[in-house]
């Protein structure tokens, strides 16, 4: 059965009531002045605020200072390995529970309710994360070790005013590989924790880059205060079967390697770290930085990531996959399939809209236009690519309606009707598509902290 989408005027056309009147019910009022968002007012509570907050200074009231490690991964030169080091030197404010809760008020107000003792601990241990004070200027030095052999000890530039530190370092270890091998990082000279990972990937093979909310975990970010709950107060919940997808595609695909990529807040990588590893398999992973606080940084982080990736491995294939309520990526995958259209394999974009019909706002398929049709594919649920035999070039299964147009679609306007169709011999549903456009593209939950802080004024 087809069901067709109606279209909507672009976004930057509408008069702001017509725009406010797309967010969703669960979004507080007082954060429905998308012109702070567009002017890039928005900003995470930095370590001063946090300070502040809690009458503490670097000289009390916090702990020894730590290193959180993320994942990152190592290319193969002719002068050994390249590994990207990345993370952020911190303290922690010392805390009792009652501190934490009133720190959850500050900085998380949407955040109020009934909790059980599973959800308050988790919400009290996530607010801990971030609730970090970065420390500048710091000296680090971190050794790498190999199945218990070392690799030697790199010194690392400096922390930059965030705190954050990112950089590829050589090892002179220098043994090409066919499959993608774990080495462990040891932050040398703090006094808490510091440990950490880095992936050694081989110089061809399949890379698989994938979004992480709402494309392997249930999070519901166009529901700004539902996902803020799911993010903070709920264990993470896999989206339907998508770890047996990856776990095939680790076990079918040549020198398989996993990368994921998320504009969540760097704090928060232990929580994702676990929640990754123990249900898909490991791999790098890439953080939004703290110094981003301007949307449109925020919106081409995710292009220089991938471009990153793309110019570290140009003889690796790449697997894309992302969803319809993230603008950034239903930008910067098509953007980086022009760019690199001999190291695309497969791009794969799940229409959040097909299984959620609180889904609402518009998105945009438009940079897709120009693309070969053959190498993009707009799922609805796992098994709809789970048998694609992406190695021979299927990208698409067809026996599954796409009927994509380009253009900005769906939205309160039409209903949230879908392009598309279903296939009722096969139980599996189209990869309906909606898009939307920058205006309201910072739903990406990533930001959905920036925009907590802009609640409290910070």
């Amino acid at each position: 059965m087809l069901v067709n989408r109606g279209i909507i005027a672009s976004a930057t056309s509408l008069a702001a009531s017509a725009i406010e009147s797309a967010f969703p019910t669960d979004f507080p009022k007082s954060l429905q002045n998308i012109t702070d968002v567009l002017n890039g007012t928005i900003d995470l509570p930095s370590g001063s605020s946090i300070e502040s907050f809690f009458g503490i200074n670097s000289t009390s009231g916090e702990s020894d200072l730590s290193a959180l490690i993320i994942p990152g991964y190592a290319n193969l030169t002719t002068q050994g390995w390249n590994i990207r080091i990345q993370g952020l030197a911190y303290k922690s404010p010392i805390l009792n529970d009652s501190q934490i809760d009133s720190a959850t008020s500050k900085f998380l107000p949407g955040l109020n309710g009934t909790f059980n003792d599973t959800e308050r601990t988790l919400l009290r241990n996530r607010t801990s994360e971030l609730i970090n004070i970065p420390q500048s200027n710091v000296n680090l030095s971190v050794s790498v070790r190999l199945n218990g052999s070392d690799l030697g000890t790199i010194p690392l530039p400096p922390t930059d005013l965030g705190g954050e530190f990112d950089s590829f370092e050589q090892v002179s270890f220098n043994q090409n590989l066919t499959q993608t091998a774990m080495v462990e990082l040891f932050t040398q000279n703090v006094e808490g924790p510091g440990n950490g990972s880095a992936f050694l990937v081989p110089t061809t093979g399949y890379s698989v880059v994938s979004d992480i909310d709402d494309v392997l975990r249930v999070t519901k970010i166009y529901k700004p205060l539902t996902g803020l709950r799911n993010s903070f107060a709920e264990p993470y919940v896999n989206f339907m079967n998508m770890p047996e997808l990856l776990y095939h595609w680790q076990q079918t695909l040549p020198g398989a390697a996993f990368h994921y990529d998320t504009t969540t807040p760097v704090q928060l990588t232990r929580t994702y770290i676990d929640y990754l590893f123990s249900n898909y398999p490991p791999g790098s992973l890439d953080m939004r930085p703290l110094n981003l606080s301007d949307p449109s940084v925020i919106f081409s982080a995710r292009q220089d990531s991938l471009t990153r990736l793309f110019q570290s491995f140009p003889s690796r294939k790449f697997i894309l996959i992302g969803d319809t309520s993230s603008s950034t990526l239903l930008k910067a995958y098509p953007q980086i399939a022009k760019q690199y259209p001999a190291q695309i394999a497969c791009i794969f974009i799940r229409n959040t809209t097909a299984t959620d019909g609180e889904d609402k706002l518009p998105f945009d398929t438009s940079p897709f236009q120009g693309l070969n049709k053959s190498t993009y594919f707009f799922y609805t649920i796992p098994d709809d690519i789970l048998g694609l035999n992406i190695v021979e070039g299927q990208c698409v299964n067809g026996s599954i309606v796409q009927n994509v147009t380009f253009s900005e679609q769906g939205g309160p306007a039409t209903n949230g009707s879908t392009f598309g169709g279903n296939n009722s011999s096969n139980g599996s549903s189209s990869g309906t598509a909606r898009v939307r456009g920058d205006i309201v593209s910072y739903w990406g939950w990533g930001l959905v902290c920036s925009v907590v802080a802009m609640m409290v004024g910070m």
